[in-house]
């Protein structure tokens, strides 16, 4: 005697939504959420970026980004914490050739001279004892795993405010078998629409 079994309407909606999802090339498709996340390197060895930050009392702010280009916090961090130390970067680096106290105009002269010529690319200075600079390296952390693209982006929509920028990946469940005959067996519940 057989026994009827019916099947869940989750199961017939997951069935249709992998019919109907861009497998972008992928065989067995299995979605993924990832980020990109950010790990302590070498300088050289698979470096993404670096960055210069101040930070004490385990309170730390990044002031530049190699990746961003923007200088601007940096400068005015500099300017406003450490002024002699852009004087002498200044001077080192032949920006303004003369400077005397008594000048009213210099303080206007010199913090337009300092961030307009500031090179932070240049490896040719030494931070202030302050600051830090660290590279890094940038890796894809993979978050959750879902069978249906639709799965994948409901979690986005419900948890982005918990990680950086999340995102689709399409991975392969290759060499193993009882994912692929899971995803097999849920295929079969629906039928695929003939795109005319």
């Amino acid at each position: 005697m057989s026994q009827h079994i019916e099947i869940p309407a989750f199961l017939l909606e997951m069935s249709q939504q992998m019919h109907q999802q861009d497998n972008r090339i992928t065989a067995e498709p299995i979605w993924q959420v990832r980020c990109k996340r950010y790990l302590v390197t070498q300088e050289g060895y698979n470096d993404h970026h670096w960055e210069i930050f101040y930070g004490e009392d385990g309170d730390y702010s990044t002031l530049y980004r190699s990746d961003d280009g923007d200088k601007s916090n940096l400068a005015e961090w500099l300017l406003e914490h450490d002024a002699q130390w852009c004087k002498t970067w200044l001077f080192e680096n032949d920006k303004i050739e003369s400077y005397h106290d008594e000048i009213e105009s210099f303080a206007d002269v010199f913090t337009q001279a300092f961030i307009e010529d500031f090179d932070v690319d240049s490896d040719h200075y030494d931070l202030p004892s302050n600051l830090t600079k660290l590279h890094f390296q940038e890796i894809e952390e993979v978050i959750k795993s879902c069978l249906t693209e639709a799965d994948a982006n409901w979690f986005i929509r419900r948890k982005q405010h918990d990680y950086p920028h999340l995102y689709t990946y399409v991975a392969s469940m290759y060499l193993c078998p009882q994912m692929i005959e899971l995803r097999n067996w849920i295929l079969s519940l629906t039928q695929a629409e003939v795109v005319a």
